[in-house]
């Protein structure tokens, strides 16, 4: 037995000479982008462009352990990798995502219902793969199994009674792996339904854009009080920060003033505003600002005044950035903006914002927002401005649609009344679509949903 002591991407260069394993097991560093080694990125890198590899800039270090461990594997070999649930979901996996099935004959992703490492609460999947081959033109099996936890792991049954998949269903191009974990004919509607192109998407209607950067919310987004106190109530705007203000497909006056009541609602805008006119409140609110540090941070430091916070507008609608329930589109009634807990949205010229809010409570446009989305371990599910415009969209059938309706029933919380109604008007009179398609894209939804809950639920008992 030979061993080998150093930096993996110093050693591999030798071994990938050789080209003599069978197998290739571990457990990769997590080390995200920001904390990557400059110098072992910069190998990393180098290495995987020799394979024709394009590496996002955002890449943690374990995709590429688990790349070069499968490029040193002879034919016939086999992979096993402790890998994040990233690898099921994230932009900087998708060459990962594309290439594994074409780099192996089977492919099995085992996934785990409770946390296998709770103490350092990351969601981790199983990697295994077999039968490694060159040149294959045509995809290997990609495979599936939902287990307890690793203790499951020591029945037979758990990795020999898994899910197989399509081809189809791993090379969507706007779906995750997320999918996989979809049943057959749940996944059936939802791609049926994308592939008609009847549908819209998000995007052909509005543009999704980042709430307002500040550097620090903290310091930028004051109270009324304190507006007034600063002399700043002129060039000082509305804004909204927290997502349980939007609980409805409308954000109106009355809205915005029960936010305004116990929560900080205003930005101050100080851009373009000549300083000598600052009060002397708000001139030591500043001095307060740099003597905490606030100037230091880097999206303050990079602006040629620190304190101007840029792209401050007031946008059409607003739409969740982080989901716990739905992804629902809000329109906005008031001379609010938002921060980036919140993303702001602007409607191409003819789209009636009322009327696009209350097209997305559906169950086929909450499904598509799980498999186009992705969650971490809070059971959070995050959409990204571009995954946002994706969302499929029946906005040409919500003519029909009583907005009074969809928004009183979402008012006192009653989101599945809401979603009945939707379904009614918008999938089952507009789409077309069966009783039975309905069904299963309501289980496709929930069984997603449900299980990013679960990854909730975990990290709160550990």
């Amino acid at each position: 037995m030979e061993w080998k002591c150093g930096s993996f991407f110093d050693v591999v260069p030798e071994l990938l000479g050789e080209r003599k394993y069978d197998v290739a097991v571990g457990n990769p560093p997590f080390i995200r982008f920001q904390y990557f080694d400059k110098q072992e990125r910069g190998q990393a890198f180098g290495l995987l462009n020799s394979f024709g590899y394009r590496p996002n800039g955002l890449a943690n270090a374990w995709i590429a352990f688990v790349q070069l461990s499968a490029e040193l594997l002879r034919d016939g070999g086999r992979l096993a990798m402790v890998v994040p649930a990233e690898l099921l979901q994230v932009k900087y996996a998708s060459e990962l995502r594309c290439r594994l099935p074409m780099l192996f004959e089977d492919v099995c992703i085992v996934a785990f219902d409770e946390l296998v490492f709770p103490q350092i609460q990351q969601e981790v999947v199983l990697l295994l793969a077999e039968g490694r081959q060159r040149h294959s033109r045509t995809p290997g099996r990609l495979r599936t199994r939902q287990v307890a936890n690793g203790k499951a792991l020591l029945s037979q049954a758990a990795v020999s009674e898994v899910t197989p998949h399509s081809p189809e269903r791993h090379t969507h191009e706007n779906m995750k792996w997320t999918s996989l974990f979809l049943e057959e004919q749940e996944f059936r509607v939802l791609k049926d339904s994308a592939d008609e192109g009847r549908l819209s998407r998000l995007g052909n209607l509005a543009d999704v854009d980042v709430g307002i950067v500040t550097g620090r919310n903290s310091f930028f987004v004051v109270s009324e009080e304190q507006a007034q106190q600063f002399g700043a109530n002129g060039y000082a705007v509305d804004v909204v920060g927290r997502t349980s203000a939007l609980k409805s497909i409308r954000f109106t006056q009355q809205d915005l003033r029960s936010y305004a009541e116990s929560n900080r609602s205003k930005l101050l805008n100080l851009k373009g505003l000549d300083r000598t006119f600052f009060s002397p409140a708000l001139e030591e609110y500043i001095t307060q600002g740099e003597a905490q540090g606030v100037n230091k941070g880097y999206k303050c430091r990079i602006r040629n005044r620190w304190f101007d916070v840029p792209s401050v507008f007031v946008p059409d609608a607003f739409m969740f950035r982080q989901i716990h329930q739905a992804p629902l589109l809000v329109a906005n009634q008031t001379p609010a903006t938002t921060t980036d807990t919140i993303h702001r949205v602007r409607l191409h010229r003819g789209v009636d914002c009322s009327t696009l809010c209350g097209s997305m409570v559906n169950s086929l446009t909450f499904a598509w927002a799980e498999v186009c989305g992705r969650s971490y371990g809070g059971g959070v599910l995050e959409l990204e401005p571009r995954e946002a415009e994706t969302l499929l969209v029946p906005y040409q059938f919500a003519g029909e649609l009583d907005l009074d309706h969809v928004d009183g029933c979402l008012r006192v919380g009653n989101l599945k009344a809401a979603l009945d109604y939707g379904d009614e008007v918008l999938l089952r009179r507009g789409c077309g679509l069966s009783k039975t398609d309905l069904d299963r894209l309501r289980q496709g939804w929930n069984r997603l949903r449900q299980r990013r809950h679960g990854r909730r639920q975990a990290y709160a008992a550990t």
